[in-house]
């Protein structure tokens, strides 16, 4: 009985076997339709550009450092011994987390470390905040950072909620593309197309100015672009030439093109009211000009990237 138990449960088995390997050999996975994953925050009907941009003031002119003390500067920090600055960790070449050291490096970081030397002096006390563009003035006007260095565009409307320093770097918005795109120009780009952009970046306006067809798309960070242009979901990067040098530097298959559509003025932010710091560091940045400090930044993070000698901007002031 048991022998016969056994000989039936074997011929199951091969059974079983011999309808496996009866089955069809030319099956294919199923498809799945797996959707494509996007950064928290992303607008793809974005508002600007239907307004003409403020030009009440003039952007660029700042406080005149006169004679204003360190002390002076240092009443206008919150703590009296640490400065907080508010920087990206993600801005290739600007404001980035170095992934050997996983120290922040990038010609914004310079830029802000000398500052903090010149207030603090070479022991100084700088706490890092990372923030996104959309965080900007809210980090200064409360009381999250004493003063924010991140790419930041001088213009009237910002003049209207928080002090600038003087013009500290002077770049210009351009398109990240596909090498194998075609794509030339903004203006190349049709209504069936789109391009990405920061959120609260003045880049929605000028896009619009130069082609009100392509469809802009607004991200919370930058760097959330790249990512979108690498997936297939945008067909360009339209932010600023640095930010956009950054990105080729990090994939070899997209370049910049296209001749620059705005003119994009860095300045420094400050809380609204807080002069007396910005006059300070007006006077801090034009002895960092002096002293061969901003070029060799410039000649370590941008001359190669961006291919051109590039020149401190001539400050102005508007007392």
């Amino acid at each position: 009985m048991i022998r016969h138990q056994i000989r039936l449960a074997a011929a199951a088995a091969a059974c079983l076997v011999l309808a496996a390997c009866a089955g069809p050999t030319d099956m294919e996975p199923p498809d799945v339709d797996v959707p494509t994953p996007l950064p928290s925050g992303i607008d793809f009907s974005p508002e600007g550009g239907g307004a003409p941009a403020d030009d009440s003031c003039d952007p660029l002119a700042s406080y005149n450092p006169g004679t204003t003390t360190a002390a002076q500067a240092l009443a206008g920090l919150d703590d009296q011994e640490q400065i907080s600055i508010g920087i990206s960790q993600s801005t290739n070449l600007m404001g980035y987390r170095d992934p050997e050291t996983n120290a922040l490096a990038g010609f914004d970081i310079d830029i802000a470390t000398a500052i903090a030397k010149s207030i603090l002096g070479d022991d100084a006390n700088i706490r890092w905040v990372p923030m996104t563009s959309g965080e900007r003035v809210e980090a200064v006007n409360g009381d999250r950072v004493d003063m924010v260095v991140r790419t930041m565009t001088m213009n009237c409307e910002r003049w209207g909620e928080v002090e600038f320093s003087a013009e500290y770097y002077h770049a210009g918005q351009r398109l990240l593309v596909p090498k194998t795109s075609g794509i030339e120009s903004l203006a190349d780009l049709t209504a069936e197309q789109q391009v990405c952009t920061g959120e609260s970046s003045t880049s929605v306006s000028n896009i619009a100015a130069v082609n009100a067809e392509v469809q802009p798309v607004t991200v919370p960070d930058f760097n959330d672009c790249l990512v979108l242009l690498q997936q297939g979901t945008v067909d360009a990067v339209a932010i600023d030439d640095t930010i956009l040098a950054g990105m080729a530097a990090q994939d070899p298959t997209l370049h910049v093109v296209g001749d620059a559509f705005s003119q994009e003025p860095y300045g420094i932010a400050f809380q609204k009211d807080n002069t007396d710091l910005a006059r300070y560091v007006n006077g801090a940045l034009a002895a960092l000009i002096a002293d061969g400090t901003w070029q060799a930044a410039y000649d370590k993070w941008l001359k190669g990237p961006l291919g051109v000698a590039g020149a401190a901007p001539a400050p102005k002031y508007r007392d």
